[in-house]
């Protein structure tokens, strides 16, 4: 039986830098590790066909996936996905089925979070 790693490879990645980013937003965060994976991939953002976007603070920051798709000028198919402390999994895991599938070839996941700057104690 033919398993997911048999059909989705992993072939670029990109973090945003670590570190007390007063001057950046979460905008700023998900562009700088997005272009990182394209420049890691060798591809042009034209090439993706799809992105998840995990974010756990979208009910507190606003940022949503037409948020992020706009950032990111991705007129794709973005979904945004959340699970806690594992979101960025979640967004990996979903991307991961969408080239499983057969639906796309290559496609973006994504993660942003910077939880000082959501105002909810116990966060940040």
């Amino acid at each position: 039986m033919e398993s997911i790693k048999d059909k989705v490879a992993i072939i670029g990645m990109g973090c945003s830098k670590f570190g007390e980013r007063w001057e950046s937003g979460l905008d700023d965060l998900g562009i700088e590790a997005a272009y990182e994976a394209y420049e890691d991939a060798g591809v042009d953002p034209k090439d993706i066909q799809a992105c998840w976007f995990g974010t756990v603070t979208a009910p507190i920051t606003g940022l949503g996936a037409t948020h992020a798709a706009n950032a990111l000028k991705l007129r794709i198919p973005m979904t945004r996905v959340e699970n806690w402390c594992i979101t960025g999994h979640e967004a990996l895991r979903n991307a991961c089925f969408g080239v499983a599938s057969g639906m796309y070839d290559i496609v973006l996941a994504l993660g942003v979070e910077k939880l000082k700057d959501t105002g909810f104690p116990g966060l940040g």
